[in-house]
């Protein structure tokens, strides 16, 4: 009996060392479980503010630049804005007293992005008004090359009316020029 006393309490030992061992192991498991979870929670919360605080910044920044690419953006001709774009040139020419017309148009593109346009524009004026229309052609935000201009003297094509408004006989001049627009976008 006494052998079945010593199993019992041995018995009863080691399930009082086992059992709170398997315990304290479901514990630590279980807590091992929650704190990667809560380190995961943390971390997407992490990401979530630095996410916020990216996409702030990026507002910003794009709300600071707007003035600066609007600048850049008036530098290209859009080919969407090619109306918009003959039209200033045309008024160009009102602005200096000329009649200035597109006589041709014509893409190039290098690629899928972009090219270049070339055009043809017929000016008539008098000497200083077709110089000065010259000298706000050059002055135009978008990058454009004068390939070739053509200057003649005399009665050839259309007076402009601020020419025929005048009583003193005034040479006409005419000029044709075909220039490149270099900075040509889809």
């Amino acid at each position: 009996m006494n052998t079945i006393s010593y199993k019992k309490t041995y018995l009863y030992a080691i399930l009082a060392v086992v059992v709170p061992l398997i315990v304290y192991m479901l514990a630590f498991r279980l807590l091992q479980a929650e704190r990667v979870r809560a380190e995961r929670v943390e971390a997407e919360r992490a990401v979530a503010t630095d996410l916020a605080s990216f996409r702030t910044s990026i507002k910003a920044t794009l709300e600071d630049s707007k003035l600066d690419r609007d600048r850049l953006d008036a530098h290209f001709v859009r080919v969407n804005g090619i109306v918009d774009f003959i039209n200033s040139l045309e008024s160009l020419g009102t602005t200096t007293g000329v009649t200035a017309t597109i006589s041709s148009l014509g893409e190039a593109w290098q690629d899928e992005s972009g090219g270049s346009l070339n055009l043809s524009l017929h000016v008539v004026g008098t000497f200083a008004q077709v110089y000065n229309y010259l000298l706000l052609l050059e002055q135009v935000p978008q990058k454009l090359t004068l390939d070739d201009i053509q200057l003649t003297a005399g009665q050839s094509g259309p007076t402009p009316a601020t020419l025929r408004a005048m009583s003193s006989p005034i040479i006409v001049w005419t000029a044709d020029i075909r220039a490149t627009v270099v900075h040509y976008i889809k």
